[in-house]
């Protein structure tokens, strides 16, 4: 009998034992996880193909060595850690690493996905109908022959279809019709809907704190998806 509640004893001390370790590897690994911005010049094989996609010859796009690709932590809508890609400017990168790990670490803002424009051969549309958080591609703004600013890397979209573009009656991408008044897009933060941006919320927060401005506070038009340095 005394012989078995030693046995008893020991089992239930090593059992202790195994669950303080699995513990303290749960806290290594989740102390693990990428919470900084990784920045890189643009390697050879996305250059490739970039170049006739998001970069065009004689355009005025900025050159390779003025770009860099962002490996960037973010949590998908399931509450995931992910990691995305954006290519930005690389007079812009520190302030894109700050912000998007301040995003991270922050831990209640939602982003869908975050992909190189070229997956969607470019075409702007086609991405926001994706719902995709990009930032640099050397197109015009829409109906016109100028630049945009994310031409020279220096502006972001986040989570299009949940913060579209509006103008009066004209919605890009057209899915974001649900989230295009203010009244609709808070009712659907209340019921709990993952991405919309909301003035004051952490998005607006850390890229006003890093000096970027916001499509959202327009008056005439709104772009609730759209961060830039220039405003535009």
């Amino acid at each position: 009998m005394l012989e078995r509640r030693g046995q008893s004893r020991t089992k239930r001390a090593r059992l202790a034992v195994a669950g303080l370790l699995c513990s303290m590897l749960g806290a290594i690994t989740a102390q693990a996880e990428p919470v900084a911005v990784k920045q890189e010049a643009i390697p050879d094989e996305i250059w490739a193909d970039m170049r006739g996609k998001s970069w065009h010859p004689n355009r005025g796009c900025p050159s390779r060595d003025r770009l860099v690709l962002l490996t960037v932590p973010f949590r998908n809508f399931a509450g995931q850690t992910t990691l995305g890609q954006l290519v930005a400017a690389k007079s812009a990168a520190p302030a894109v690493s700050r912000i998007f790990s301040e995003i991270y670490r922050g831990a209640a803002f939602r982003i869908e996905r975050m992909e190189r424009v070229d997956k969607y051969g470019g075409d702007d549309d086609a991405s926001m109908a994706a719902n995709n958080t990009s930032a640099f591609n050397c197109r015009p703004v829409a109906g016109s022959t100028r630049l945009s600013a994310h031409a020279f890397g220096v502006a972001i979209d986040v989570n299009p279809v949940q913060n579209p573009y509006v103008k009066g009656a004209d919605v890009e991408p057209p899915e974001g019709r649900a989230f295009d008044t203010l009244a609709k897009r808070k009712a659907a933060h209340e019921r709990g809907q993952h991405g919309i941006i909301l003035a004051g919320g952490p998005v607006v927060s850390a890229f006003k704190q890093n000096g970027w401005k916001w499509g959202g506070d327009w008056t005439t038009m709104k772009d609730y998806q759209h961060f830039s340095t220039s405003g535009r």
